[in-house]
């Protein structure tokens, strides 16, 4: 698997190498700007080092594999997702395609925001659910606090550890499964499948009518697509774990509504990093 260190090129390289790649979460280039990264010990500026549009040209054929028209899908999103499921995003010039969507086409900004995986780090949460740990599970939490990197972690271990459950990840941007040409670069258990690229509420109709899940796990529902494609997967017997950004269950309850709120047997609320309640 790639580093995120090989989608640069030497001048970039040099200036970020004396960071460890666990200790970043965003490395962002702008053009005529200096580096800025985003670490866990906060904003890192390195002055010494100016980004110029050659270096910004790099940094995307290394992404695209030199193969923009390839990416064109993602780029009207956005962003592109590489193998281990770093995702970049892409800020330029904007131009509109026939069917009126917009793509950018001269661009001078990335954002490379670094996927950190935590094997393990829902063990707590499985032993206190126990047997619970199929029944449907709504994980709320503010932004940048993990809660996609929790996701992952429960998806692998129900996976591995019941038998007979067939899990059906929904990726729409990648983050999850961090699939590279459809296939997962990121280990998500012996008994999951994922559909990546596809939106939320489409995908949830697809796996239930195509693969049979008994569970089906999506990152940051919200629309009302979403909302109704969940509820027809709950009153079809197959199980939901998902994620909401919000604060608490008060929260969480104003946005999704009591009735599909209820549907949640179990919900995680993340306080802070790693710090985890269930209720």
């Amino acid at each position: 698997m790639k580093s995120i260190f090989d989608y640069f090129n030497e001048k970039i390289r040099q200036a970020i190498l004396g960071f460890k790649e666990k200790e970043i979460y965003e490395i962002r280039l702008r053009v005529n700007e200096p580096i800025v990264l985003n670490t866990s010990f906060g904003e890192q500026v390195i002055m010494t080092c100016i980004v110029c549009d050659q270096d910004i040209k790099d940094s995307f054929n290394r992404v695209t594999e030199y193969s923009a028209y390839a990416y064109e899908k993602n780029l009207a999103e956005g962003y592109i997702t590489v193998p281990g499921g770093h995702r970049i995003g892409v800020g330029g010039y904007m131009t509109l395609q026939s069917d009126k969507s917009a793509i950018v086409k001269n661009i001078r900004f990335l954002n490379f925001r670094v996927r950190h995986f935590i094997d393990g780090c829902s063990n707590p949460i499985m032993e206190k659910l126990g047997h619970k740990n199929l029944e449907n599970i709504l994980i709320i939490s503010p932004p940048a606090m993990g809660k996609t990197t929790l996701l992952r972690d429960m998806i692998k271990n129900i996976s591995n550890q019941n038998r007979g459950t067939s899990i059906c990840v929904i990726d729409e941007r990648n983050e999850i499964g961090g699939c590279h040409r459809g296939v997962p670069t990121i280990d998500l258990g012996m008994r999951t499948d994922v559909i990546s690229n596809c939106p939320k509420g489409e995908g949830i109709l697809m796996a239930i009518r195509a693969m049979a899940p008994t569970m089906i796990a999506v990152d940051e529902i919200g629309g009302e697509e979403d909302k109704k494609a969940l509820e027809y997967a709950s009153i079809s017997g197959v199980k939901i774990m998902a994620t909401l950004h919000g604060k608490d269950t008060q929260d969480a309850r104003e946005k999704l509504g009591d009735r599909m709120f209820s549907m949640f047997g179990i919900k995680i609320i993340i306080k802070g990093i790693g710090e985890y309640i269930c209720c």
